[in-house]
């Protein structure tokens, strides 16, 4: 049964489902530090997002994976970032052997190729083109929407790299991290030394979610223990975080530009929790406007 066949609108008995047998057969690397990313290995027809800044290693590690699904499987890297010489290039650093690689961004072309492969990796999503005339927004939806409906039609996993800025935000909008089934993303571990990493999984329709620490070194990533994610703090949490450490600030004196500068607030940001503070008695407002200064009270 294919993925797309697995939804159904009517009111059914737990007990009187039976369940695919997709899901019973997913694809494996066999190693284990790739799979235990996936929870029980990849769900044929799924879709994900790999995101992450420049140079963070997300190339790097998806070759590594797919020259492991590649004993057992098709699969195919679509790179629209670097020239299939320069994929052949890292490819040979790295080991890798095994996997097809070429230069195509045409969503067409793409969704053709779904028909012959187990895994296709898209890198990335916001190279990909198209000769059909659309705005940018209606191009986005149309191609994952293709790309996706294409995947579960075939039983390919599609994997689509996405770019962040520089200030961790994805670049352009969240349609493709919500369309698909699960989110990946790759960040420098700021606590580490520079081959630090850490990989996490966000999002899961079919799994588990997670961090998991890893080091990029020229030989590849070497993934090492996995970290079950904490549940986000409440909005109150956070504010209240927030507040106490404003009040720990040093000198005693405050003014709202060095506020706005420690904890990257925009002014009114910067203002509304100034004004919280006065509120509940914790600081007294001396002048006005942007020189006025706040004084802890005792």
């Amino acid at each position: 049964m294919q993925l797309k066949n697995i939804t159904q609108s009517g009111f059914t008995k737990v007990s009187n489902i039976n369940i695919p047998s997709i899901f019973f057969n997913r694809l494996s690397t066999g190693v284990k530090e790739f799979d235990s990313l996936f929870g029980e290995g990849i769900l044929p027809g799924s879709s994900m997002t790999f995101c992450g800044q420049a140079g963070v290693g997300k190339t790097t590690m998806l070759l590594q994976m797919m020259e492991a699904l590649a004993g057992n499987y098709e699969v195919g890297y679509a790179s629209g970032e670097e020239s299939s010489f320069q994929l052949a290039y890292t490819c040979r650093r790295l080991g890798i052997k095994n996997v097809a690689i070429a230069n195509e961004t045409d969503v067409d072309r793409l969704v053709k190729a779904t028909k012959t492969l187990d895994v296709l990796v898209v890198d990335s999503f916001q190279a990909l083109s198209s000769t059909k005339q659309m705005n940018s927004r209606e191009f986005e939806r149309y191609a994952v929407n293709e790309l996706v409906a294409a995947g579960k039609e075939n039983e390919c996993v599609i994997v689509f790299v996405m770019h962040l800025t520089k200030s961790g935000d994805l670049k352009g909008s969240t349609l493709v991290p919500h369309a698909v089934d699960v989110n990946f993303k790759i960040t420098r571990d700021e606590e580490g030394d520079e081959t630090a990493r850490i990989i996490s999984v966000y999002k899961n329709r079919f799994g588990s979610t997670g961090e998991y620490h890893a080091n990029m070194t020229r030989a590849g990533i070497e993934i090492s223990e996995r970290k079950e994610i904490s549940a986000p703090k409440s909005k109150v949490d956070r504010r209240k975080e927030l507040h106490e450490a404003i009040l720990t600030m040093d000198p005693p004196n405050i003014a709202k530009s060095s506020i706005m500068k420690k904890f990257s607030l925009t002014g009114s940001q910067a203002y509304l929790v100034l004004r919280e503070l006065q509120d509940m008695g914790k600081l007294v407002k001396y002048g006005k406007g942007d020189e006025a200064v706040y004084k802890k009270t005792l």
